[in-house]
């Protein structure tokens, strides 16, 4: 990568995160390219010329927020400790992403715009199917899954869950209630002992 490949990324780059950072503040609606712009010390027309208009840098930010988890979570996978620690610090990052999420009013816009709606579908599905299936194969080679349920029902068993967090009223729901779904996904109904 030559110099001004470096300097162009860097620049999305800090749009990115100044458009993520703003939009969760208050909302896709209530930020303009000037504030942006200045956040991410970089010219307006930059922004312009990267990412066409506002909503396409909305569905740009959203894209780099929803990658930036999976990669977090398949770093916490590739850790070696005990899967039952990793599904331990999993919890931890999503409720922290729970209650980020609930406070976060460029989630609230996602949720009502229908492009962006359909981008965090297919990261919640296509993007994140890798995450799901090393997670399945991790559980079971520790023998935290059972090894007799076959892979694809297990998936089918997390895109329907995920299914539940796609709901328009999900956001407006509280955080104890977002946290009960997660944990009814990954302990089911049986108390741990």
């Amino acid at each position: 990568m030559n110099g001004y490949e470096k300097r162009t990324n860097a620049k999305k780059e800090a749009i990115l995160n100044a458009s993520c950072e703003l939009f969760t503040e208050r909302g896709i609606t209530d930020v303009s390219i000037s504030e942006i712009a200045s956040k991410a010390k970089v010219s307006q027309v930059s922004i312009y010329n990267y990412f066409g208009d506002k909503h396409n840098l909305a569905k740009e930010a959203l894209v780099s927020y929803l990658d930036k988890s999976i990669l977090g979570y398949e770093e916490i996978l590739d850790r070696d400790i005990p899967f039952a620690e990793k599904l331990k610090i999993i919890m931890d990052k999503k409720h922290d992403v729970v209650i980020e999420i609930s406070r976060s009013l460029f989630s609230k816009h996602a949720w009502e715009d229908k492009t962006l709606q359909q981008i965090y579908k297919e990261a919640a599905t296509i993007k994140a199917m890798s995450i799901y299936t090393k997670f399945i194969e991790l559980g079971k080679k520790e023998g935290a899954i059972d090894e007799d349920i076959p892979n694809d029902a297990i998936l089918a068993y997390i895109l329907s869950s995920v299914s539940i967090m796609q709901q328009t009223d999900y956001l407006n729901t509280s955080t104890e209630y977002k946290m009960g779904i997660f944990k009814l996904f990954l302990y089911g109904l049986l108390k741990k002992e």
